[in-house]
């Protein structure tokens, strides 16, 4: 398990790379840059499904939500399950990212994490 300034990152039992954003973070693009390189160190090697947790994430700026979105992520992960609060504000922050940064591994957006997780572990090699 790493923690970063806004984040804390671990490979679980399952294989699965788990990102949880600190509660109230508000990631710069040296934060993104920060997790990403953390998420991606936690494969170990090898591409592997990653859950990310924004429950209570502040929304991410274009250069942060740009960084997430591009070549490393789909080099390294197998697919995205984004873990948003269940409520209007929590889907509506998803479907946001999802929109605009239109990730290139196939991606769902959860409120339930047992439910995400089940999905991301169909996803392993």
């Amino acid at each position: 398990m790493v923690d970063t300034k806004t984040a804390v990152i671990h490979l679980n039992e399952d294989g699965l790379v788990i990102v949880r954003i600190r509660d109230g973070a508000y990631q710069s693009l040296e934060d993104a840059k920060t997790n990403l390189a953390t998420a991606v160190a936690a494969t170990a090697g090898t591409r592997r499904p990653l859950l990310v947790d924004i429950r209570s994430a502040q929304p991410l700026d274009a250069d942060a939500r740009h960084h997430y979105s591009g070549r490393t992520l789909v080099d390294s992960f197998l697919a995205l399950a984004l873990l948003v609060a269940g409520n209007p504000f929590g889907r509506m922050m998803g479907n946001v990212y999802l929109r605009i940064a239109r990730p290139g591994i196939s991606t769902r957006l959860f409120t339930d994490e047992r439910r995400a997780l089940e999905w991301l572990i169909q996803h392993r090699v």
